[in-house]
């Protein structure tokens, strides 16, 4: 939901500040006017990485950004907007996911125009968007995790997937974040495949293992995501994987599972992420540092981390990358 009714929860001092306060909706953080809200207000509440239409409320928002991110004012950060249901136009009866009723639309880096795409994802491969930690509802603090690195590039999947019926037919794809790519066309895409041998290698690991897996990774390099601070945007093309699919079960493949990325991948020959924290206990330690106590990994700026379980993964975005994309 990028957008949806919630109830501030607490108001915190901002300590630098005496016309503002920070109120916070869930685990959501964000400084509104003083005295503007109560706790236990409802609200509404837009999450970051999401674009505002053009309308007359918008106006102060897009001046800054035409996409809401994490900025910081005055010393401490602020994430999302929170504004009343009235300003909004909407009813005070209102509840859940208003996206539509508002028209935000989640934020999608430009892509360059394509004439080799294929069609839309096939076998109901889901796009990849791997929720922020502040959607975890309760924490998992305490459950043994891993921790890797988030590159700031162009999302890509590789699949091997049977088609049931009398002939039990296998398919293979190339495919971007929305999209299937026409293997005859070569692309920054296809090259990987033949860098690679990704389909051939996957089709034979999954007809040995009865099974049909989507192998996800990101691009990056070749001036993709080519902003100021992004530190694999240069030199040539290549290519990380982080996650598996299983399409039949339609869920990710977590830590522990026969089918855990960071497991098949050697079998594979396939190149992975970078493994910052292996088997290390989450806690609340690890949000804060990756979120803000840090700017740099190994020296270099960085996007964020994916906090890798048994049965759940999600991003901690780092807030100062963010805010200077």
């Amino acid at each position: 939901m990028l957008a949806s009714i919630k109830q501030i929860d607490d108001i915190i001092p901002h300590g630098n500040a005496d016309s503002i306060e920070i109120s916070c909706v869930g685990n959501w953080k964000c400084i509104v006017k003083k005295g503007l809200f109560k706790v236990g207000e409802k609200v509404v509440f837009i999450e970051p990485d999401t674009v505002l239409p053009d309308k007359p409320w918008t106006a102060m928002y897009k001046a800054k950004s035409s996409r809401v991110k994490a900025i910081k004012l005055r010393g401490v950060w602020s994430e999302g907007i929170v504004e009343k249901l009235s300003a909004l136009g909407l009813e005070e009866t209102a509840e859940g996911d208003v996206s539509e009723a508002l028209d935000v639309k989640k934020y999608e880096p430009p892509l360059p125009d394509e004439v080799n795409i294929k069609g839309g994802l096939p076998f109901r491969i889901p796009k990849t968007d791997e929720d922020r930690w502040e959607k975890m509802e309760p924490m998992p603090y305490g459950e043994t995790v891993d921790i890797t690195l988030k590159i700031d590039g162009k999302s890509f999947t590789a699949y091997a997937a049977k088609q049931d019926g009398i002939n039990r037919i296998w398919h293979t794809g190339i495919c971007g974040r929305t999209a299937e790519h026409k293997l005859e066309y070569q692309n920054q895409f296809t090259l990987q495949d033949k860098k690679y041998n990704i389909l051939e290698k996957l089709l034979a690991f999954c007809q040995k293992n009865d099974v049909s897996l989507a192998v996800r990774g990101e691009l990056h390099g070749a001036k993709i995501q080519n902003n100021k601070i992004n530190p694999h945007a240069g030199g040539e093309t290549r290519l990380a994987f982080y996650s598996c699919y299983l399409i039949d079960e339609r869920r990710y493949a977590g830590k522990g599972d026969r089918f855990y990325i960071f497991d098949i991948a050697p079998e594979l020959g396939l190149p992975t992420v970078d493994m910052i924290e292996w088997n290390t206990k989450l806690t609340e330690q690890h949000i804060k540092k990756y979120a803000e106590g840090i700017t740099t990994l190994n020296g270099k700026p960085f996007e964020g981390v994916v906090v890798k379980g048994n049965n759940f993964s999600f991003k901690i975005i780092n807030k100062d990358y963010d805010s200077k994309k």
